[in-house]
């Protein structure tokens, strides 16, 4: 007779021990995992941002490289225009 109650618990309590076991979600748990994806949501704006700079700066080192060699271009034809100037001016 004994058993067949111990059994019978056991029964009538495995899916109340089931529940237990199971984790479910807490609001602290909730509010947790909305700050994760706001931080994510975060962290891809900004990685956005970064591409962005990034392709900022090497356009402008492009721009800048480009120009040091048109003002290097310049200082070359003043240079050549002086000497044909103080030739000119020496006959």
């Amino acid at each position: 007779m004994r058993c067949r109650v111990a059994a019978w618990l056991l029964f009538a309590c495995a899916p109340l021990a089931a529940a237990v076991e199971r984790p479910q979600a807490t609001p602290s748990a909730t509010a947790e995992q909305a700050k994760l994806e706001k931080l994510r949501a975060r962290e891809k704006n900004e990685g956005t941002q970064v591409d962005q700079l990034r392709k900022r700066v090497d356009s402008l080192e492009s721009d800048s490289q480009a120009t040091s060699r048109d003002i290097e271009e310049r200082d070359r034809k003043i240079a050549e225009l002086r000497r044909q100037l103080e030739a000119s001016q020496g006959k």
